[in-house]
C-alpha cells in the first residue's frame, strides 16, 4: 500500500507542474499577442489622425495636401505599449510609422514590431515581428 501512495503523489506531483508551465506559457504568449494588439489600434489611431491632418486646409490647421508639420501627440512619444517613431518621407507624401512593443516578438530575439504606411487613400499596416 505504502508504494501505492508514493506513485500517486510522484503522479501529483508532475500533472501540478505540468499544468504551471503550461499556464505560465499562455500567459506570455497572451501577453505578446496584448502588446502587438496595442500598438496596431495606436498606429489605426495615429494614421486616421495624420489622413484628416492632410485632407484639412491650412488655416483649419491642417496640412492641404501634405503630411509636412504633421507629428504624433506628446502621449504616444512615450507610453505603456512601447515606443513610436514617425518618418515623413515622398516630400509629405506619405508617413511612416514604427511602433516598437514592449514585449518579445515571434522570433523569440526582438521586440513587438509594427509598421504602417500612410498614403492619403489609406494605411498599410505589416506586423514585421
Amino acid at each position: 500500500m505504502g508504494h501505492q501512495q508514493l506513485l500517486l503523489i510522484i503522479l501529483a506531483t508532475f500533472i501540478v507542474i505540468f499544468a504551471i508551465v503550461i499556464g505560465i506559457k499562455l500567459f506570455v504568449a497572451n501577453s505578446v499577442e496584448s502588446n502587438r494588439d496595442q500598438v496596431i489600434s495606436d498606429l489605426v489611431q495615429l494614421s486616421s489622425d495624420a489622413q484628416a491632418y492632410y485632407k484639412r486646409q491650412s488655416q483649419y490647421g491642417g496640412g492641404a495636401g501634405s503630411y509636412e508639420g504633421w507629428s504624433i501627440p506628446g502621449y504616444f512619444s512615450k507610453y505603456d505599449a512601447g515606443k513610436i517613431k514617425v518618418k515623413i518621407q515622398g516630400k509629405g507624401s506619405k508617413v511612416v510609422l514604427t511602433g516598437t512593443g514592449n514585449e518579445t516578438g515571434k522570433n523569440g530575439k526582438g521586440k513587438v514590431r509594427v509598421r504602417a504606411v500612410v498614403t492619403p487613400t489609406g494605411t498599410t499596416i505589416n506586423v514585421t515581428n
